[in-house]
């Protein structure tokens, strides 16, 4: 189901909700570069967990406007959300550039978001990975660092054009056919027919502009700003021991700093493969963790 909410400074919320209307709210916080629609993906296990899916578009994604974007202020979008659906609690759920969201939101509202979901979610990686990694993102983030944000997000969205452009003036099949050629070959199990279709629609939302993309990797590439040690909730983090993308790493590093967190590593799985088939495995945890926190909203 397609949902729009103002709100409070005017914006346009852009909003999928999927699963069981009656469920347990979970709010999901699609990747980098991803949109609501991601969350279609999960619609079938979320009726069969009884969970409520929702997700909503960050800015610069789809038709939702673009605006100055850090973490903490995409938390508090997701709470002004959760008002207008009258969720009082509720789980979080973010997957890959969408797990540093999750875990905002865990942060600046723990007695809404009384559970954290966070698969193959990023951390803040130039303190993670080894520091030649990711020449080209580095780039960008000195110039954030030496106060030049614009110029950064101008640098994010040149990367994008290249990478994204070509690919979008294909037809859906060969779209998907070109996104997927550098995947490796145990990874593209996950890309089943309907999988290709679903993504196919996601990106052609997502990639309306390269605004999102730009506003997520300054977000999470940059400084945080958000208090791990605030995310005092029951919080999950699942990672696939074979992720080139995310490496599991990066969950250790957050397990760490989360105190009551709970690491899982996916044996044999990389990047997709830690997600996509593990949905009714993340919904069914969560739920329990809303109930067992208190009444859903």
């Amino acid at each position: 189901m397609d949902l729009s909410f103002n709100l409070p400074d005017g914006r346009l919320l852009s909003v999928w909700a999927g699963g069981d209307p009656d469920g347990v709210p979970v709010i999901y916080f699609p990747g980098t570069p991803s949109s609501r629609l991601q969350a279609v993906s999960g619609h079938d296990a979320a009726v069969r967990q009884g969970v409520r899916l929702i997700a909503a578009n960050r800015p610069g994604y789809g038709v939702a406007p673009d605006a100055p974007t850090s973490l903490s202020s995409v938390a508090k979008d997701t709470l002004a959300l959760a008002d207008c659906l009258g969720l009082s609690r509720f789980a979080v759920l973010g997957v890959s550039g969408g797990g540093p969201y999750a875990l905002a939101c865990g942060a600046l509202s723990p007695d809404r978001a009384v559970a954290v979901g966070v698969a193959v979610g990023i951390g803040p990686w130039r303190l993670i990975d080894p520091p030649g990694t990711n020449p080209e993102d580095r780039v960008a983030l000195a110039l954030a660092d030496a106060g030049d944000v614009e110029a950064a997000l101008a640098e994010f969205r040149r990367l994008a054009t290249e990478w994204y452009a070509s690919m979008l003036e294909l037809d859906d099949v060969a779209m998907m056919d070109e996104f997927v050629r550098p995947v490796p070959e145990q990874e593209r199990e996950v890309f089943t027919p309907q999988m290709r279709a679903w993504w196919a629609a996601d990106m052609r939302e997502a990639l309306t502009s390269y605004d999102g993309y730009a506003r997520d990797n300054l977000a999470w590439g940059g400084d945080w700003d958000l208090d791990l040690a605030a995310v005092s909730s029951p919080t999950w983090l699942w990672y696939g021991d074979e992720d080139r993308l995310v490496p599991a790493d990066h969950g250790r590093w957050l397990h760490e700093r989360i105190a009551l967190s709970t690491l899982v590593i996916r044996p044999g799985c990389g990047h997709g493969q830690a997600v996509f088939p593990f949905w009714d495995d993340m919904l069914t945890t969560l739920r329990g963790a809303v109930l067992a926190g208190g009444r859903a909203g």
